[in-house]
């Protein structure tokens, strides 16, 4: 968190509601350093967890409504997303029902309303491939976009990777309580960490 210092979150869920934890005013935006961030990751018990360390891009103010991960509700159910990249287009605009004014919460409400717009129109059966074609139209929409990023709705954890020089990482491991898959942009802490392909859902 040292190294990514202008803020933290942490989305996990509760009886399917997502809670978002992420750095008020007043509370110290580096996770190593702030009571807030200790306290929640002792709380976060979740099938799917999200969790995320920032470094804004410079174009964006470092406050809590511009940390990751972020939430949308759609269909009774809430998402959570957390991006790892930037885009590249001088003609970006924010979308109107963005909290914040980075270019990931403007990217992750586009996306769930392309979604939305396969979901009602029958054109595409099931969440998943109206998801990959909403990730297709978003790389279509910004050219040279870094687009790594993760993205549940409490049943199901998704992850996509799209940024040559940062690739995402995935770890299968076998715990007390059953299976356990981490998935990261670092490979940390040892284990066998196998690099997500580029350019897969």
């Amino acid at each position: 968190s040292r190294q990514n210092p202008q803020g933290w979150g942490i989305a996990y869920y509760d009886d399917n509601k997502a809670i978002v934890v992420r750095p008020p005013v007043g509370e110290p935006y580096i996770a190593a350093d702030s009571p807030l961030f200790s306290d929640t990751i002792k709380k976060a018990r979740s099938t799917n967890i999200i969790a995320h360390v920032r470094t804004a891009s410079g174009a964006t103010d470092v406050c809590e409504l511009n940390c990751h991960p972020f939430k949308y509700r759609y269909h009774e159910r809430d998402w959570i997303f957390a991006h790892n990249g930037y885009v590249m287009n001088r003609n970006f605009e924010r979308d109107p029902d963005a909290e914040g004014s980075t270019d990931s919460e403007t990217i992750f409400h586009k996306m769930m309303r392309y979604v939305d717009g396969h979901m009602s129109s029958g054109s595409i059966r099931g969440l998943y491939p109206a998801i990959k074609k909403a990730v297709r139209q978003i790389l279509d929409d910004y050219p040279g976009i870094k687009l790594n990023f993760l993205m549940s709705d409490g049943n199901m954890y998704y992850a996509f990777s799209h940024y040559d020089v940062k690739p995402m990482y995935i770890q299968r491991n076998m715990k007390g309580y059953g299976n356990a898959v981490l998935l990261s942009t670092q490979a940390f802490g040892g284990g066998n960490w196998e690099e997500i392909p580029v350019d897969r859902l």
